[in-house]
């Protein structure tokens, strides 16, 4: 089976000025929350995260990373909550839509997600990474168009080419598939995903290639 992979949450690494006893501790909080999260301690991240939020409630990247942290923990519906309320705070960041598009289609609410990467891309049209996470939810047609812009940006993404190939793939267009198979290998020679593709792909092609020589002599033989 192919499969189109999602492409991670960005996570804000907070920068604060120490100016003050207050900027000292939030500086700490945010310290404290990234060696958690990195650890893989989510609670104490989450901890440390509401921390900020109740000494600076307009903290919207603390929010953002919130939410993170809440996705990571298994609480989708709460790192969306997390996500929206980055966003009253800041409705400019590309990132913090593409997270809570993200979130969404993990919640299988895949026109809001849509409509989410949508607004990132309308804030900031150059994150390939959000034009791949739509394109795994768009028929396949324009998914070919958001891959192919998400290479556009960055030609050395791989994941890009092999979601681009399986939506090729799917549309049995096997060639092109086979092309952006290999060029994600060329990346990444030990893409594991990109190589099984590339196998199925290239027995697909065959098979395709043995069906119309099959076609052609059956018309010969019809004359």
């Amino acid at each position: 089976m192919l499969l189109r992979k999602c492409i991670p949450l960005v996570f804000f690494t907070l920068l604060l000025n120490p100016l003050s006893a207050l900027a000292q501790s939030l500086e700490e909080l945010a310290q404290q929350g990234l060696e958690a999260y990195r650890a893989g301690e989510y609670e104490s991240a989450a901890s440390a995260w509401q921390q900020m939020i109740e000494i600076d409630p307009q903290n919207a990247d603390a929010y953002n990373n919130l939410g993170a942290t809440l996705y990571q923990m298994g609480q989708p519906a709460e790192a969306a909550d997390a996500y929206r309320q980055a966003l009253e705070i800041n409705g400019n960041s590309a990132d913090t839509y593409n997270n809570l598009g993200t979130v969404l289609a993990f919640q299988e609410k895949y026109e809001e997600a849509i409509a989410a990467y949508e607004q990132a891309i309308e804030i900031d049209p150059d994150l390939p990474q959000v034009y791949v996470n739509l394109g795994n939810l768009l028929p396949a047609e324009q998914a070919v168009e958001a891959y192919t812009k998400a290479i556009e940006l960055n030609p050395d993404y791989v994941q890009a080419y092999n979601n681009l190939g399986t939506v090729l793939f799917d549309l049995e267009r096997y060639e092109e598939a086979i092309v952006a198979y290999n060029r994600a290998l060329e990346i990444e020679p030990d893409f594991q995903a990109a190589q099984d593709n590339l196998a199925l792909a290239e027995a697909a092609l065959a098979a395709s290639d043995g069906e119309d020589a099959d076609s052609s002599e059956e018309s010969t033989f019809s004359e």
